[in-house]
């Protein structure tokens, strides 16, 4: 089973690179390491990370969640058009998509509001999912 969980962003980055570090910081400023790898080389717009999650147990599970960045009004110009088509949700003119990557049985929800948490703060992120569109973001990131 995956699940995907966007956030859409203005955020004036010039490369993906450059926002995944950005973003990666600020997690790292508000709680644990975060071990994981950097996946690529990939596009100068696009950078994405591989985290190890921790299950309920405690134990850490390699690869669980990913994480991806896309920088540049042209580049998630697509995403922003399926997620808000008649622009009602003020998305239009973002220039950064975040997506995380869940897979699994047993999701690290606590790092994921790890980042969301981040997102909300660096970039005033704006959450959309394919199954409850903008309404995930009443569960936010304090949830």
């Amino acid at each position: 089973m995956t699940y995907q969980l966007g956030f859409f962003c203005r955020a004036g980055e010039q490369t993906g690179q450059a926002a995944l570090e950005r973003l990666l910081d600020e997690v790292l400023s508000t709680g644990g390491p975060l071990p994981g790898e950097r996946l690529g080389p990939l596009a100068q717009e696009v950078a994405a990370y591989r985290l190890a999650t921790k299950a309920h147990s405690g134990q850490e599970v390699p690869g669980r969640l990913g994480l991806e960045i896309r920088v540049g009004v042209a580049t998630i110009a697509e995403s922003v058009l399926q997620a808000d088509p008649d622009g009602e949700r003020g998305i239009w003119g973002s220039d950064l998509l975040a997506t995380i990557t869940l897979s699994g049985g047993d999701p690290d929800w606590a790092l994921v509001h790890r980042f969301w948490a981040a997102l909300a703060e660096l970039w005033s992120a704006v959450a959309w999912d394919e199954m409850s569109g903008f309404a995930i973001a009443e569960g936010g990131p304090q949830a």
